[in-house]
């Protein structure tokens, strides 16, 4: 490996679109640039600055465009970096040691900065995808997707937090590279990069385990329509690494065999409404399960073109190593004594202790109960549903159809009581999804009164007067007082 060589010599740094002088480039002592997947990519860039001129200048100022490229040994230039400062930390120090740190994130954390509840119509996860990124002024780059939703809720998520989500029902990456916003498929291209331990490739450690492998993976949820059980199921992921020796083809699934065969995991807290939507949950949730078979942190020695999202191959790691990976993270780190590259392989998780913990809770949870306002009972189907918006969350945001729970409801039979425009409701929500929720009953409150018999009970009778009563007049009363009796009574 090459000596100590100045900064300099292989990082430029463009400010707004210009680059920064030399002068200035001589007093950076460190640039650190994190490339992720599943998260915004950030950098740091620490400077000495002994006479205060960066931090009293308006250089580095926060909002500013960045830049930051990298150079390979073949002079080849690699945009690291994209993004936007949004942070300066000046260090005064002992000794009147003064340093400068800016920090900042690539523009994916554009999209984590508003919240938003917003409705989205007959829309797949592509069409979301193109339009957060219009939204927020980058360029997508998006695989399309197939299935269309009727309704989707962004239940007062960031537009980043709401993608990142829809991405990982349907095992798709998001990212930013190239200034680029990324929705796709993990990529399936050839290598880009190629590293040889004891060359290029510095240090490598993978541990290969068999602690959530399994052979399947079903998704198991409940077609209204059709009123019968939906199951997906799949039994090949599709994140192993490719990798050379005579045992390749002997993966997690494959392995578990040994151990006495049948694992599966069953899903049966992800909602699913259609057999397509439950297949590609149950294909994303065994990629993202063989994607944890190999898990490896490396290290590398100036290779900027290392890319979180990128696929790299390893040389010289003997039989059972040596293969392609998937590049989940890269940390890149210039300093005088050079720049190496940290990369990981965690498939389609982060290395986030709280991702590692909640993995299967993905979805916005919306635990207990709501309440709603009525906005319409045309339903389309004769199923008794209504429409309902929340306007204790937003005023113009209204829900799919939804279900009513009604008392004795089966085939052709149950006492309907569907409630009206303008009615306040309670809702409960399928599996804490907000974007299923169900009518439990109707609520009284401050301007919608109880009906008249029962408001005018005396004291403590309140419960024995049981009534129903329409919105013309017509009512049915049980007295379980003293009166004991029943009246039937028409509005006429």
């Amino acid at each position: 490996m090459p000596g100590p060589q100045s900064i300099v010599s292989h990082l430029y740094i463009k400010i707004a679109g210009a680059p920064i002088a030399d002068e200035v480039l001589r007093q950076v002592t460190e640039v650190t640039v994190d490339q992720q997947v599943h998260l915004p990519s950030m950098f740091t860039i620490r400077l000495a600055d002994p006479d205060l001129t960066l931090l009293d200048g308006d250089l580095f100022t926060v909002a500013k465009p960045i830049e930051i490229v990298g150079e390979t040994e073949d002079q080849k230039e690699i945009l690291l970096m994209d993004g936007e400062i949004t942070a300066i930390e000046p260090e005064f120090d002992e000794g009147m040691i003064a340093e400068l740190q800016v920090r900042g994130y690539d523009k994916l954390h554009r999209l984590y900065r508003t919240v938003r509840s917003k409705t989205y119509l007959n829309v797949k996860d592509s069409d979301l995808a193109n339009e957060i990124a219009q939204n927020a002024g980058l360029i997508a780059e998006v695989d399309a997707t197939r299935t269309v939703y009727d309704h989707l809720y962004q239940d007062n998520q960031s537009d980043l937090h709401f993608l990142m989500q829809r991405a990982w029902r349907i095992g798709y990456a998001c990212y930013i590279t190239a200034g680029k916003l990324v929705f796709r498929k993990p990529t399936t291209e050839a290598a880009s990069v190629t590293l040889t331990w004891g060359d290029d490739l510095l240090a490598f450690r993978p541990r290969m385990t068999l602690a959530e492998q399994v052979e399947e993976v079903v998704v198991r949820g409940w077609d209204v329509r059709k009123k019968s059980a939906i199951v997906g199921r799949e039994t090949q992921g599709k994140l192993y690494p490719e990798l050379e020796g005579p045992k390749a083809k002997e993966m997690g699934g494959e392995l578990t065999k040994k151990l006495g065969g049948g694992s599966k995991v069953v899903v049966v807290d992800q909602p699913v409404v259609s057999q397509a939507e439950a297949d590609i949950l149950a294909a994303a949730r065994l990629n993202e399960i063989s994607g944890n078979f190999i898990e490896a942190e490396g290290k590398a020695y100036r290779r900027p073109e290392i890319r979180a999202g990128e696929r790299i191959k390893l040389e010289a790691l003997g039989k059972r190593f040596s293969g392609t990976y998937l590049v989940t993270s890269a940390t890149h780190l210039y300093t005088d004594a050079g720049f190496t590259t940290t990369f990981h392989v965690t498939g389609a998780r982060t290395e986030l202790l709280t991702d590692q913990l909640h993995a299967h809770q993905r979805l916005s949870r919306r635990n207990g109960l709501a309440s709603a306002i009525v906005t319409n009972t045309d339903d389309p189907n004769t199923w008794g549903r209504v429409k309902v918006k929340y306007p204790w969350m937003a005023d113009d945001e209204e829900s799919d159809w939804v279900r009513v729970a009604a008392a004795g409801a089966g085939p052709d039979a149950g006492f309907s009581t569907i409630p009206a425009v303008d009615d306040e409701v309670v809702v409960g929500f399928v599996h804490g999804d907000f974007n299923q929720p169900i009518v439990l009953g109707g609520l009284w409150n401050g301007q919608d009164q109880l009906p008249p018999p029962t408001a005018q009970a005396p004291a403590g009778e309140k419960p024995l007067v049981r009534s129903w009563h329409s919105r013309s007049g017509h009512q049915i009363t049980v007295y379980d007082n003293a009166d004991d009796k029943i009246e039937v009574q028409t509005a006429a």
